[in-house]
């Protein structure tokens, strides 16, 4: 059964970046006092098969926290987030699928996370019994232009902290 580990820059940089928009450093022009504040370039994306984004609306319902499968995509990055509640997901490096490399983290509500190309992922899972809410980013059809899913053997259980 895999933890949900947290998120920090050390465990997870191999699998891409994270965001916390709580915590962004100091605003460009202006302080931290200001009615506006605006926090450029602090999550960045290489989509270097298109020069044009799109952003899916996902929904997630709670679902037993078993592995089952897992994806990667070989020419884009992907950026899930703004998730309405807390969720948790899984990942393993790139390159040839080790189960046994599969990690899972916990990203809390209105967090943002970016996956390099190649780094295995798949949806998230809820963490409580509510529907959730959040965004997915990717140049448009990279879910049937370039989305390789591989089914598990065996599925993987996660062990939920907020169950016990």
């Amino acid at each position: 059964m895999l933890e949900i580990k947290e998120l920090c820059k050390a465990s997870f940089a191999k699998y891409g970046t994270f965001i916390n928009p709580q915590e962004l450093g100091e605003p460009l022009g202006a302080t931290t006092e200001d009615p506006v504040q605006f926090y450029p370039d602090r999550l960045l994306l290489t989509f270097p098969t298109s020069s044009v984004l799109a952003f899916s609306p996902i929904i997630i319902r709670p679902r037993p926290l078993l592995i089952t499968d897992i994806e990667y995509h070989e020419y884009t990055e992907e950026l899930i987030g703004g998730f309405s509640e807390d969720v948790c997901f899984h990942v393993a490096p790139p390159g040839e699928l080790d189960v046994s490399t599969i990690e899972v983290f916990r990203l809390p509500a209105t967090w943002w996370v970016r996956f390099k190309r190649g780094v295995w992922h798949k949806a998230p899972f809820v963490l409580t019994s509510s529907e959730v809410r959040g965004l997915v980013a990717l140049p448009p059809h990279t879910y049937t232009a370039d989305c390789h899913v591989v089914e598990l053997d065996e599925p993987i259980a996660i062990a939920n902290e907020r169950e016990a």
